[in-house]
């Protein structure tokens, strides 16, 4: 074998495993698979309350992202049935206030549910008006402490829902690098809160390329992302 062919077998080896991996990519990064057009109003379209559980007891995990997020999807939530499914509650560290809210409405609206609650608190990402230097370390810790109560949990989510803010960040990438192993099959879904009218949020830019589904409030906002879901306002 001369020495042309040796350097291209290695070559080929040293490629291969990039190659299989950007492979792998491909086929979970849900953006790669939505490139057709959706009617605007179309009543095929599926509506926000179809999430995508098929087994009862399966669990789905909402973020509550403090302030105006936590109203938003808490209000989203009150037109969705949760009864037949656990659910995780997650408020970013120190937020009490999410917290008592969250466990408001499980006894307002769930506690006829024959599945139980249970809740986590995980670090900021970022808090307001940090600079970037000491975000890093902040972002950092947070993708170490998420992971380390993802492991804690009983039973990993079958749906993450989030509506921002950076702590969903962690979060998501988190779960979905797992779902790239094949460790966990969440799908991940992003609701644009209603203050962004004309352009997408840091985290819902970071969040759009992952999410399974990636639903807006405003029409110019689905009119200018074409992986965007539009069925109104939700709250």
């Amino acid at each position: 074998m001369n020495y042309e062919t040796k350097l291209c077998l290695k070559v080929a080896l040293l490629l291969f495993p990039l190659f299989v991996a950007i492979i792998r990519l491909i086929a979970v990064l849900p953006a790669v698979g939505s490139f057709s057009e959706q009617p605007l109003f179309s009543k095929n379209a599926k509506s926000l309350s179809d999430v995508p559980l098929s087994v009862k007891g399966a669990n789905i995990m909402i973020l509550l992202g403090s302030g105006g997020h936590t109203g938003e999807m808490l209000r989203i939530l009150s037109n969705v049935d949760m009864s037949n499914f656990s659910r995780t509650w997650v408020v970013s560290s120190g937020d009490t206030t999410s917290l008592e809210k969250g466990k408001a409405f499980e006894e307002a609206n769930l506690l006829s549910s024959h599945y139980k609650a249970s809740y986590a608190s995980l670090p900021r990402a970022r808090s307001v008006g940090e600079s970037i230097i000491l975000s890093i370390k902040s972002t950092l810790l947070s993708f170490y402490e998420t992971i380390r109560t993802l492991r804690a949990l009983p039973q990993l989510p079958s749906v993450l829902l989030l509506n921002g803010p950076g702590t969903s960040v962690p979060l998501a990438y988190i779960l979905f690098g797992m779902k790239y192993f094949g460790l966990c099959k969440t799908s991940i879904i992003y609701i644009e809160s209603l203050a962004r009218v004309d352009s997408l949020s840091v985290s819902g830019l970071l969040l759009l390329p992952i999410s399974d589904r990636f639903i807006v409030q405003w029409e110019d906002l689905y009119l200018k992302y074409h992986r965007a879901e539009y069925y109104g306002m939700l709250i």
